[in-house]
């Protein structure tokens, strides 16, 4: 009973992590002059950087989304995710440590000046649910 009570815990949080990142990056393809904004904020990547981050990042977080969902290329698409979510935890802190009064980005354009603390909370609790799923694939 308490693996089967896991599976379905399993699944339901691959569908949210999955969905989230599916959701977040289709908010940012579909407005990327303002992901180029936020991008450009954190004033941490040289200009083309930036735009191809732009142009590449929602889609990548939308295929492994989906990946994640659909159990297909599981592994591979928590590696990036949880590669992603660790890039995007230290450009918070750096940001955070500068002083810097930006947009999070993380869910397109107007999500608000950000609140360092929830964000790396957030993150930090997606990082550890991708772990968790991580962890989990081989016991499926």
């Amino acid at each position: 009973m308490e693996t089967k009570v896991m599976g379905i815990f399993t699944k339901i949080l691959s569908f949210l992590v999955g969905g989230l990142f599916v959701i977040a990056g289709a908010l940012k393809a579909s407005d990327p002059s303002a992901f180029f904004n936020a991008i450009e904020n954190y004033q941490i990547l040289p200009h083309a950087l930036a735009v191809a981050a732009t142009f590449f990042l929602p889609y990548l977080e939308i295929f492994c989304g989906m990946a994640v969902i659909f159990k297909r290329l599981h592994a591979g698409a928590l590696v990036l995710l949880g590669g992603m979510t660790l890039v995007f935890i230290v450009a918070l802190l750096l940001a955070w440590v500068r002083g810097l009064n930006i947009e999070c980005g993380c869910f397109g354009a107007g999500d608000g000046p950000v609140n360092y603390g929830v964000a790396l909370i957030r993150d930090l609790l997606l990082l550890a649910a991708i772990g968790f799923l991580w962890w989990r694939r081989e016991r499926e």
